[in-house]
């Protein structure tokens, strides 16, 4: 066993395969985790296997694809050939298929995707991997690895690969895992990328079903079925797998190379189609699990989307309307306060110049109580420089120091002007200095419901509400109404769509529209007179077609007309006469 092979240091076996055997090694000059392929002992005194073994080199060296395992070097130590490759972390899709049995159709999908873009890319340069398996292909998470290019064919007409072909016996039986050869590989015929499609045709139908699509006693029989015999209908074990998938499963699996897809490129479109369709049906069957017919569906809909509309509109005008109106009443009290503030500042200044038993507060204490006459001012209260009450709407606060609220939220606040909310009330409470000759000689306090504003912004709420009732409903209507008006049409097209696969197509959909649902019944009128007129072809060729009937008389030709159909399809051997 050896150590190291040329710069490589072999760390542990991990494997082996038909041909080699894989260690695990450690290449130092990059600090990198390798696998080794090194072809088995048996093999090496054979130079067409080394031929063979080479090729994986020559052939997966030159590609560099996500999806294709990447070769980092080849060589020959001690006379063992070997390959560098990278280390995969996963599983093999045998391995997965052991594990899980089977896989779900999205799954496959995605597999074949990877595949089909793989090979798309490995045949654009000519090279044919002869050997798609479950065990050559590795997944990682999602992720896709071809391995194992060991018996890949570069179909550029090298003669260095030709000659190392021509040197080995069977060729097209031996090259290759025999379950999963295409016909022209299992007869030893030229291949071409399309023997690959093959291979990932039988993949995805084991994938799918659990189940290998060719079986045999021996390689005989096996070579026969792949040649001659179509697999078990995918449905009948997969009955879950969408029609499309099993087209194009089909597709990969015809016998003849020319009626499968041309390259990966074309499967790859059809995978990518089969996907949004595999979404675009999981909708559809959510949408029909809800037994509410279209236009139930269609009318919550709208009124969902309506409603969450008129939520965000009517919120935010009354939003918009509260700060209105809520800086109208500041601005009213601001000038309220002012205005009692200006009339009060000549008597608070003489006053302030008097004697306390000289003050004459008379004048002042008449205003304020005819401005408190306003319903809206719930509190009006005047001070004199010294901190004491001389005026207010409360004749008993009179003479008292004065206390102002402490704890309120304010809502606007500077030198001149102090608004709060009053706890007690919820009122805006404004508090401004008296001024005279630019000296404090006093304070006004003012308080003003806002019992009027409360009431115009309920009134407001209720009419936007009232409103968007009204369009909530009509939108509602309305949508039920065309709902209906549109399944009307769909119901007679669906009508006439499940005639039609009865084999009925002597009718056609009678109507007078011209929007595009009558674009599409003359669509459909069109396409059964087609049917209808291909049918009617059909029967006539049948009729005019003869039967040969083989006896040990003279050959025979008897019109067909009488017989049944069913044995226009073969051929009527008679004994006797």
């Amino acid at each position: 066993m050896l150590t190291r092979f040329g710069r490589f240091e072999v760390q542990a076996h991990i494997g082996e395969g038909a041909m080699a055997d894989v260690y695990r090694a450690f290449d130092p000059s990059i600090n990198r985790v390798v696998a080794i392929k090194v072809l088995k002992r048996q093999f090496c005194e054979d130079r067409g296997y080394v031929a063979r073994f080479l090729r994986e080199a020559r052939a997966a060296g030159a590609l560099s694809h996500s999806n294709i395992v990447t070769v980092f070097d080849v060589g020959e130590e001690a006379g063992h050939p070997y390959i560098a490759i990278e280390l995969l972390e996963g599983e093999s899709l045998d391995q997965v298929l052991a594990r899980r049995g089977r896989l779900t159709s999205d799954e496959a999908i995605n597999i074949g995707l990877q595949l089909a873009d793989a090979l798309n890319y490995a045949h654009g340069l000519g090279v044919v991997h002869r050997d798609i398996k479950p065990s050559n292909v590795m997944l990682s998470g999602e992720l896709v690895k071809i391995l194992d290019f060991g018996i890949a064919r570069l179909v550029d007409g090298d003669p260095e690969n030709q000659a190392a072909d021509a040197s080995m016996t069977h060729v097209g039986q031996v090259l290759g895992t025999p379950r999963y050869m295409s016909p022209e590989q299992a007869l030893g015929r030229e291949l071409d990328g399309r023997s690959d499609l093959f291979s990932v045709g039988v993949l995805l139908y084991e994938l799918i079903t659990g189940r290998h699509a060719f079986t045999g006693p021996n390689q005989v029989a096996l070579a026969l079925k792949i040649t001659q015999q179509d697999p078990e209908p995918l449905e009948r074990f997969a009955p879950q797998t969408p029609r499309g998938l099993q087209f194009v499963i089909g597709k990969l699996l015809s016998k003849r190379p020319e009626r499968r897809y041309a390259d990966g490129g074309q499967l790859m479109e059809a995978l990518r189609r089969e996907k949004m369709v595999s979404v675009a049906v999981r909708q559809e069957a959510y949408s029909s699990a809800r037994k509410a017919p279209l236009q139930v569906r269609l009318a919550m809909t709208m009124a969902a989307v309506t409603a969450a509309a008129l939520v965000v509109s009517v919120g935010t005008v009354l939003q918009r309307q509260q700060q209105v109106l809520q800086q109208m009443a500041l601005t009213s009290g601001s000038a309220i306060a002012s205005f009692v503030a200006s009339n009060a500042a000549l008597s608070a200044a003489e006053n302030a110049a008097l004697p306390r038993d000289q003050r004459d507060w008379l004048p002042v204490r008449a205003f304020v109580k005819a401005a408190a006459a306003d319903p809206n001012i719930l509190n009006l209260t005047v001070v004199d420089s010294d901190g004491r009450v001389q005026a207010s709407s409360r004749p008993d606060d009179v003479g008292d120091v004065y206390v102002r609220s402490r704890g309120e939220r304010e809502i606007q606040g500077d030198a001149d002007l102090t608004v709060t909310v009053a706890q007690d009330s919820g009122a805006f409470r404004f508090v401004r200095p008296i001024r005279y000759a630019n000296q404090n000689v006093g304070q006004v306090e003012v308080e003003v419901s806002q019992v009027q504003l409360k009431s115009a912004q309920s009134t407001s709420r209720a009419m936007l509400s009232s409103l968007a009732l009204v369009v909530l409903g009509a939108v509602v209507a309305a949508s039920y109404l065309m709902a209906r008006a549109l399944a009307l049409p769909v119901r007679r097209l669906k009508r006439a769509i499940n005639d039609a696969a009865a084999g009925d197509f002597d009718f056609r959909i009678s109507h007078s529209r011209r929007d595009e649902f009558g674009e599409l019944f003359n669509a459909f009128n069109q396409l059964n007179a087609e049917v209808h007129d291909r049918l009617e072809l059909a029967e006539m060729e049948r009729r005019d077609r003869p039967v040969i009937v083989a006896g040990q008389g003279p050959t025979l030709v008897v019109d067909a007309e009488p017989l049944a159909a069913a044995e226009l399809d073969r051929t009527v051997i008679a004994t006797g006469r």
